[in-house]
C-alpha cells in the first residue's frame, strides 16, 4: 500500500520543478541576448555564440518564457491558499496591508517607472546593455545597410560604387554560385544561406576587387540608389540619407555630441537634428563621407 501511494504522480511536485526549470533556463537565455549584437550585424556576419544564432537563442528565450508563464499560473493555482495567506492577518484572517507585499509593488513600480523614464540606474542597464551589443560590430564588418541581408541581387549593385548588375552575377558565377540576369529580385540573405555561407561572406565575392572596406558603397538616396529591398527603387525609400545625425548615432552606438565635434573638424557643418543628406550638401561631399569621418569613433 505505501509503495503504491509513492508511486502516485504528484502534480504539486512536478509544476514546481518546471517551474524552476523554464525559470533557470528564461534566466540564461535572457543573459545570453543581453550581450547579443544587433541583428543587422549579427545576421550579415552569422554571429553564434556556444554554436547557436541570436535569431535561435531569441527562439528558446520565448518558447522557455512561454513555458514558464503556463507552469507559473499552474504553480499559483495549487499555491493558492499559502499565497493569499501573505495578504492576510494571522490573527483575524482579514485582508490587512502589510508592509513586506507593498514593498514589492513599490519596487515593481519604481523599475517599470525609472525604465520607460530612462532614469539611473536602470538608464544606466540600457546604456551598458547597448555598449555591449555594439562592441561586436568593427567596420569592416559592417554591412552597407542595416540588415542588408534582405537587399535583392540588384539592390545589391544599386548600393555599390562602380559595381553593376553584370559585375555582381559575373563575380557570383566565378565562385560556382549560379546566379543570372534574370535573378534581380534574389534575397541576398537567401541565396547565401543555400550556399552555406554568412551574408558578408557572399557579399565579399559579389563585389569581387570594387574595393569594398565598409564605406565603398552607395545608399539609397544616391543617384542610381534603390530601396535596401527593391533594388531599381528611385531612392524614395527611407535610406541612410534621410536618417537624422542623432538618429545615425544611436544606430551605431556613437555619441551624438563627439560625432557633432568630429564632423565639425572634418569641414561639415552638423546639428543632431539635421539629416545626413543635408550636412553633406553643405559640404558638396557624398553621404558616405559621414561615415569616414565618424570612422575614429569606432576604433
Amino acid at each position: 500500500m505505501d509503495n503504491d501511494k509513492k508511486k502516485i504522480f504528484k502534480w504539486r511536485a512536478f509544476i514546481s520543478v518546471l517551474t524552476a526549470l523554464f525559470f533557470i533556463a528564461m534566466i540564461f537565455t535572457g543573459i545570453i541576448l543581453f550581450v547579443t549584437p544587433p541583428g543587422r550585424f549579427a545576421n550579415w556576419t552569422g554571429w553564434t555564440l556556444i554554436a547557436l544564432t541570436k535569431h535561435q537563442w531569441g527562439g528558446l528565450h520565448i518558447c522557455f518564457g512561454l513555458i514558464f508563464a503556463i507552469a507559473s499560473a499552474f504553480h499559483v493555482y495549487f499555491n493558492w491558499k499559502p499565497l493569499v495567506n501573505y495578504f492576510r492577518n494571522k490573527v483575524s484572517r482579514a485582508f490587512v496591508w502589510r508592509a513586506d507585499w507593498a514593498l514589492a509593488l513599490v519596487i515593481f513600480v519604481v523599475v517599470f517607472v525609472g525604465t520607460l523614464g530612462d532614469i539611473a540606474p536602470f538608464s544606466t542597464v540600457l546604456a551598458w546593455n547597448e555598449s555591449i551589443k555594439h562592441s561586436w560590430e568593427t567596420p569592416s564588418q559592417r554591412a552597407p545597410i542595416p540588415h542588408a541581408e534582405f537587399l535583392t541581387l540588384a539592390g545589391v549593385a544599386n548600393y555599390i560604387h562602380d559595381v553593376n548588375l553584370d559585375a555582381v552575377v559575373a563575380n557570383l558565377n566565378a565562385k560556382g554560385i549560379e546566379a543570372t540576369l534574370d535573378d534581380v529580385d534574389v534575397v541576398f540573405g537567401e541565396l547565401a544561406e543555400a550556399y552555406n555561407m554568412t551574408p558578408i561572406q557572399l557579399f565579399e565575392i559579389a563585389v569581387g576587387d570594387s574595393g569594398y572596406a565598409g564605406y565603398g558603397y552607395q545608399c539609397a538616396d544616391a543617384p542610381g540608389g534603390g530601396e535596401a529591398g527593391g533594388g531599381h527603387g528611385s531612392g524614395s525609400g527611407s535610406g541612410f540619407g534621410r536618417l537624422t545625425l542623432k538618429q545615425y548615432c544611436d544606430q551605431m552606438g556613437l555619441d551624438t555630441i563627439a560625432s557633432v565635434e568630429m564632423l565639425e573638424k572634418a569641414g561639415f557643418e552638423a546639428t543632431p537634428e539635421m539629416t545626413i543628406r543635408a550636412i553633406t550638401e553643405t559640404a558638396g561631399a557624398h553621404p558616405s563621407a559621414i561615415r569616414t569621418a565618424l570612422e575614429p569613433q569606432n576604433q
